[in-house]
């Protein structure tokens, strides 16, 4: 009897691999078919298939309008636009007392490149829009070498397109799968291109692929074949020991854990507590139907697929997920129905059939009569017909009013089953109603948002697993002395060293992300674009209230601001603050006996102040008594001036009115009639010299005197 050789052993074991992953396969498959059927019907019908295809014939035949009104796609970017307004972020945070808070800063500036280096952003929003749509979305995570001539990798995050060519183990609990023992990812290729691409593989070089196609036609057929990769999740045996230092470590990783705390200069070592355990591991293979075409081991605890789900529902074990326009795609065929109806009605209301009676259209004008309903003739004629022996009137048309106004409120009912249905309200879509002041609006607007809020929800449960995946394997695959790249919220970039001791801003440190652990959390907020729109605004009315904040800020103030060159002058201004304004990123930190000298001289300094100020006080308040009796001196002399000066001005004033008596005097003495005013007078004769008071005015009597 042969003993079967360790090479069949690994034959054997991969023919298992193989089965099973099959077997796998089409049990996802089965369980979730429906699901995937209702998610197809839900995106065709989105795209514009929404009447019944035996409805839709039979309307075309009749030559009876079919017409699709989509509201579906306006319900559908409510959803999906409001997240994209709204991004998710991974932030990092210590867990232990071996966790470092700056290395968790620098690790998740390292995801944030990581993600901006995938173009993560894309991979989320399929992945959600697919949620929206359909009811199910994902992403998964790679990792690659950085370029063919290196042996570094990177870990990158990959959208995927069609979430049809993914099928999670069906038993998980979780919405974000973190549970799942087996996943796939699939795609039928073409035969030609497998040729190509796996030139060496046992159907490559089978040269009847019929056999395959006949023994495995889900497999197999006569254009492609099914290449699929297969992840699940294994457990292998190991022990774990407890460290003096109160860490424990895998076997496995025992040696290499104490070697680096001797480099560090610590003395750890093992004790005798100790524990058998069992370890997680994740393999990976790419398999056709019939053989293993490659394989290895993910790094981690976790399969890298990311699911996004939308609303769930558990009945009897059965697992239902619904899309957003799910139960209002009835409301939406209504609404095509009516809408149909209503044009039918209003494009034939003018074409109603003509009442004539027999024999009334004879002869060459039968044809006329036809085409009477789609073309305008001037003139119809036709035959007078009489029936017992009275003129039958002329043909005319049967009168009939259609019911417009009913169709277009119906139309208008069904239209708001829509939005109720779908969740989508007017506010959402922004239809004011009678909110005035911005607060209510807001209020409105967010309830609204409130309707659909769980698919979002799942979205940042996915992208929470996404960072905790990373925190998982960052270890693992940035394990060498390296340089990185992280990026700041502000997207801007720096180079940090890790795994090795370095200068990092005046201070050497060693960033190692195996030491320690690390818990992630998943915030949803505006982008940095957006928030830094919202700063710029707040400041801005912030510096109008109060203006110092001008003085204080100026560089901040003008770095949020979104124009080019606004970061070169917010540099610029930053240099003319005051030192003690703002700190210098570069200088480095001093030593500690240094910084006791200077809290010594601090203390000094704010002796002599304090004496200073005292002295001071006392020249001030000596000030104050001469100040105040030179200004009581000043106070009297001034006085006495001012008197002095009053006695002056008096006399000056006694002699000028003294001066003035007596030229009034003399003025009096020359208006004396008595008294001739020179000797001219005298030459005068007696009858020529009139006496005033005998003489009469010409106008009367003089006022005051009354008239006889």
């Amino acid at each position: 009897m042969a003993i079967p050789s360790k090479q069949d052993d690994t034959k054997d074991n991969k023919k298992s691999i193989v089965e099973t992953a099959k077997k796998r396969f089409q049990f996802a498959v089965d369980a979730t078919q429906d699901e995937r059927n209702l998610g197809d019907e839900d995106i065709k019908f989105i795209a514009g298939d929404q009447w019944p295809e035996e409805i839709k014939t039979a309307r075309k035949e009749d030559k009876r309008p079919v017409l699709t009104i989509n509201r579906a796609p306006q319900m559908v970017r409510n959803v999906t636009n409001d997240q994209r307004l709204n991004h998710p972020e991974i932030k990092v945070f210590p867990v232990d007392d071996k966790a470092d808070p700056l290395t968790a800063k620098i690790l998740k500036g390292l995801i944030r490149h990581i993600e901006n280096d995938s173009n993560a952003e894309e991979a989320y929003n399929t992945a959600y829009d697919n949620a929206v749509k359909r009811s199910y979305g994902f992403w998964r995570i790679i990792t690659k070498y950085e370029s063919p001539t290196s042996f570094r990798q990177k870990i990158l995050i990959e959208r995927i397109r069609n979430p049809n060519r993914v099928l999670l183990d069906p038993t998980h609990q979780e919405k974000d799968a973190r549970d799942m023992n087996w996943g796939f990812i699939w795609d039928d290729i073409l035969h030609d291109d497998y040729n190509e691409e796996y030139p060496e593989s046992e159907l490559a070089q089978t040269s009847d692929w019929q056999i395959h196609i006949n023994s495995n036609p889900a497999w197999f057929n006569e254009k492609t074949c099914r290449v699929v990769e297969y992840f699940c999740k294994e457990y292998e045996d190991d022990t774990l020991i407890l460290l003096s230092n109160g860490e424990a470590v895998l076997k496995r990783y025992v040696e290499k854990v104490l070697t680096d705390y001797a480099a560090r200069g610590e003395l750890v070592t093992p004790t005798d507590k100790s524990r058998p355990t069992k370890v997680p591991v994740i393999k990976w293979y790419k398999l056709n139907g019939i053989e293993i075409l490659e394989e290895n081991i993910f790094p981690g605890q976790y399969i890298p697929i990311l699911p996004v789900y939308g609303e769930e529902h558990d009945i009897n074990g059965k697992v239902i997920r619904e899309s957003v326009i799910r139960h209002s795609k009835d409301s939406q065929r209504i609404y095509n129905y009516y809408k149909s109806t209503e044009t039918e009605t209003i494009t034939l209301a003018p074409k109603a059939p003509w009442i004539v009676a027999e024999g009334q259209i004879v002869g060459p004008n039968v044809q006329k009569w036809k085409a009477a309903n789609f073309r305008t003739f001037p003139y119809l004629e036709y035959k007078p017909v009489s029936h017992e022996d009275q003129l039958v009137p002329a043909p005319q048309r049967q009168a009939y009013e259609p019911p417009i106004q009913a169709l277009t409120q119906a139309s208008m009912l069904a239209s708001e089953d829509i939005k109720n249905t779908s969740g989508v309200t007017d506010a959402a879509m922004g239809n004011r109603s009678n909110e005035q002041s911005g607060i209510a609006i807001n209020s409105r607007a967010q309830q609204a948002q409130r309707n659909n809020f769980h698919f979002m929800d799942n979205l940042n449960l996915s992208i929470k697993h996404t960072g905790r995946i990373l925190v998982d394997i960052i270890p693992i695959v940035y394990d060498m002395p390296q340089a990185v790249r992280i990026l700041g919220e502000d997207g801007e970039g720096e180079i940090v060293r890790i795994n090795e001791m370095f200068n990092y801003k005046g201070e050497m440190k060693k960033f190692d992300f195996s030491i320690g652990q690390y818990d992630v959390v998943c915030e949803e907020g505006p982008g940095f674009a957006t928030k830094r729109q919202e700063s710029q605004a707040s400041m801005l009315e912030l510096s109008k209230v109060s203006p110092q904040i001008m003085n204080a800020a100026p560089d901040l103030i003008v770095k949020n601001m979104d124009w080019q060159g606004a970061s070169d002058i917010a540099e610029r201004l930053r240099k003319t603050l005051p030192p003690g304004l703002v700190d210098d990123p570069e200088q480095k930190p001093l030593p500690p006996q240094v910084q006791a000298q200077m809290q010594q001289m601090d203390q000094m300094i704010q002796q002599l102040t304090e004496q200073l100020n005292k002295q001071n006080e006392l020249v001030n308040t000596k000030r104050m008594e001469l100040e105040s009796k030179e200004r009581v001196e000043n106070a009297k002399l001034k006085n006495n001036l001012d008197i002095e000066m009053l006695k002056m001005q008096g006399q000056a004033t006694l002699e000028i009115y003294s001066a003035e008596i007596k030229n009034i005097n003399r003025r009096l003495a020359l208006l004396d009639q008595y008294q001739p005013i020179n000797d001219d007078f005298n030459d005068l004769e007696s009858d020529q010299f009139v006496d005033p008071t005998n003489q009469q005015p010409t106008g009367g009597a003089s006022p005051g005197n009354l008239m006889e």
